[in-house]
């Protein structure tokens, strides 16, 4: 079934110059195909939905007069139609009020042949109206066929009015043209024929029509695709971190981004067109100019802060067309790299215990803890001695949450823990292929991952001469060196140190250097063990208590302090620590319906041992009552298996597993070794 043509009247054959009806008007307002035919008669249009029907073509048939045809185009335009088919004076008017193009269905010689037939029968000149000169092949067939033929043109609506009236003075019998002339003919009484066009004419322009369609889409896309590209680029070019410059090759600036502008303090507007060197003095532009080579990393200072400067010449055919500038400023991009330090190894570089976790009762105790908060208002270097299981790492971490370096990362090694051999590599790391085992990626050393914050190096004392030498170098010069680089790193840490051992002995006997003692005994802070703070006691018990029952732990705390009230006279040889570790067993033991009064009558035994025996290393004593034995190695069994559940629930990360055991990694390792644990 044929759709219905948008025909307004018929008169002759041809269209009179009237205004849209409401029945165009409401067609105009539906959805459009992308290409439009506008006919100037029912005939073409008649032509063109049969020709299009039978191909499957989606174009709307449109027949309008040349007064409607702008009216027409205007609608089409806002309803999404994007290509006009239309003959000669149609397509000439929309072009030049709308400044697009239309395709013109062209006349071809043939079109003219049932023409002639009627003019050669003419008794009379015969006018010949085209909107442009006439074809030359018409002219010599009316030549052949002995037709008195007269030619006019016409440009416009008052052109074909006029050269109509011409025809008819000049005695002009018949008019051939098209349907604007046709109107005028039949208005002043000349006969008139319309030159109708071929299918072969009326495809050729669809055709025409359909290839320039798919041009505008596929350049319509690619508008789209470089729009999208272009808003890409414009967005990272304005919110890079980085300050982009981008000037011709003379210097002169021709772009500058949002964050450039923030730089130099000036609108991007004010800038541009003036040199460069009127803006960021300082710059190695003529170097640049002249080698053709890029310059990285220049520093300079711009509004007196120190910034890093990459100067990278556009060369287009060896020829230099320009320089683009990017400039970082360093403070930004050290916070950066902090930021992303941080969240590549958050993991064990925070500091989780504070002041408010250290409870004290006893004078030393308050004393010691009011030193330590006045270091942590400071940058210099800290020495933290005391026997094993005091606390040392327990206020190297408060000392860093109390301090501007909070926000830092806190890292912390024990450097008796680490092989000699490796112990260098994780602090300084390394780059790829340095050594045999080496990774291919390099590592970051754990100075590094110290950067704007704290490193922790427990057990001081025990750290190799040779590795002295470069922690020395470290404190002097505020720079690191990778093993296998020949750069230099600048660091900005905080050093705090912590030994069991006594330092001016260790110096005496050659095993530390005395320059690296000084430089970190700046600050001294001397923990005072146990046995100097039993007034600490109930107060550490009731903590560990809670840490270890949950619930109501009110049975297991009587307990703990009646086991407690019976040991006043114990030394505490492993200080706290062994505190914490016994408080646990006792808890462990309580829960499951233990009895705990084994436990005095070893330590005391375990005191007489020290004093006949001058040691104070933890050692069981060899005369324990065999009952009492068989019950300590029942404890050791159960803190043995305890271990092992830990280790195997967390896959055999010690650091995790010390963690959550709650000791140090040192001692979990000492403990593994003591129990024969493979791991």
């Amino acid at each position: 079934m044929k759709r219905p043509l948008n025909i307004i009247t018929n008169w002759n054959g041809c269209l009179p110059y009237i205004t849209l009806t409401d029945e165009l008007e409401n067609d105009m307002n539906r959805e459009n195909s992308d290409i439009c035919l506008l006919s100037p008669t029912t005939e073409l249009a008649e032509m063109a939905e049969d020709a299009t029907s039978k191909r499957g073509l989606n174009i709307d048939i449109c027949v309008v007069s040349l007064v409607e045809a702008c009216d027409v185009v205007k609608k089409k335009i806002e309803n999404g139609t994007q290509i006009f088919i239309s003959r000669r004076g149609t397509r000439a008017l929309i072009e030049e009020d709308f400044g697009i193009h239309v395709v013109d269905i062209d006349l071809k010689t043939s079109d003219y042949i049932s023409v002639m037939e009627q003019a050669t029968n003419v008794n009379g000149k015969v006018a010949f109206f085209t909107y442009n000169d006439i074809r030359s092949d018409v002219k010599a067939m009316c030549y052949l066929l002995k037709v008195e033929a007269k030619y006019y043109q016409f440009r416009n609506r008052n052109d074909c009015d006029l050269v109509v009236k011409r025809a008819i003075e000049d005695g002009c019998v018949l008019g051939v043209g098209g349907a604007g002339t046709a109107y005028f003919a039949a208005l002043y009484g000349l006969e008139h024929i319309i030159v109708e066009n071929s299918e072969e004419s009326l495809m050729d322009a669809i055709n025409t029509a359909q290839q320039l369609l798919q041009i505008k889409n596929e350049e319509t896309e690619k508008q789209r695709k470089l729009s999208i590209l272009l808003e890409q680029y414009k967005t990272i070019f304005d919110y890079t971190h980085d300050a982009i410059v981008a000037v011709d090759n003379d210097g002169k600036i021709e772009m500058i981004n949002l964050r450039g502008e923030e730089l130099v303090n000036i609108e991007g507007q004010r800038v541009i067109g003036k040199h460069i060197d009127q803006i960021i003095p300082g710059l190695k532009m003529n170097i640049v100019l002249k080698s053709k080579l890029k310059e990285l990393n220049q520093i300079l200072s711009i509004n007196g802060a120190l910034a890093s400067a990459n100067l990278v010449p556009i060369v287009v055919d060896d020829s230099i067309q320009g320089i683009v500038v990017t400039i970082q400023d360093m403070k930004t991009l050290q916070d950066g790299e902090i930021k992303i330090r941080l969240k590549l190894h958050q993991k064990g570089l925070v500091a989780k215990y504070t002041f408010e976790d250290i409870f004290e009762k006893s004078k030393a105790m308050s004393i010691v803890k009011y030193m330590a908060r006045m270091f942590a208002a400071t940058e210099s270097t800290i020495l933290i001695q005391g026997e094993t299981g005091t606390g040392k790492e327990l206020f190297a971490q408060s000392i860093h949450n109390a301090s501007a370096r909070a926000e830092g990362p806190f890292v912390a090694v024990n450097c008796g823990s680490l092989p000699k051999n490796l112990l260098e590599a994780e602090l300084f790391g390394y780059e790829s292929g340095s050594f045999t085992g080496a990774t291919k990626s390099g590592k970051v050393g754990l100075f590094e991952m110290a950067h704007r914050g704290t490193i922790f190096l427990d057990e001081i004392g025990e750290m190799p001469l040779e590795t002295q030498v470069q922690l020395l170098r470290v404190l002097q010069e505020k720079e690191i060196r990778r093993i296998g680089s020949e750069k230099v790193t600048p660091v900005d840490i905080r050093v705090i140190t912590a030994t069991n051992r006594n330092l001016m002995d260790e110096v005496e006997c050659k095993r530390f250097r005395e320059d690296l003692y000084y430089r970190l005994n700046v600050l001294s802070l001397e923990l005072p063990p146990l046995r100097e703070r039993k007034e600490d006691i109930p107060e550490l018990g009731r903590a560990f208590c809670a840490q270890f029952i949950k619930g109501d732990h009110q049975g297991c705390q009587r307990a703990v302090f009646k086991w407690l009230s019976e040991i006043e006279d114990y030394s505490w040889p492993g200080n706290v620590r062994e505190l914490r570790n016994l408080i646990e067993r006792v808890c462990v033991l309580h829960s499951q319906g233990h009895e705990v009064d084994f436990i005095p009558k070893q330590m005391d035994r375990y005191r007489k041992h020290i004093e006949e025996n001058g040691s104070n290393d933890v050692k069981e004593p060899a005369d324990l009552q065999q009952e009492d034995w068989k019950e300590a190695r029942g404890l050791q069994n159960l803190e043995k298996n305890k271990i092992l559940t830990v280790l195997e629930a967390e896959n055999f990360a010690l650091s995790k597993s010390a963690q959550n055991l709650g000791m140090s990694r040192s001692t979990l390792w000492r403990k593994i070794k003591k129990y024969g644990i493979k791991i």
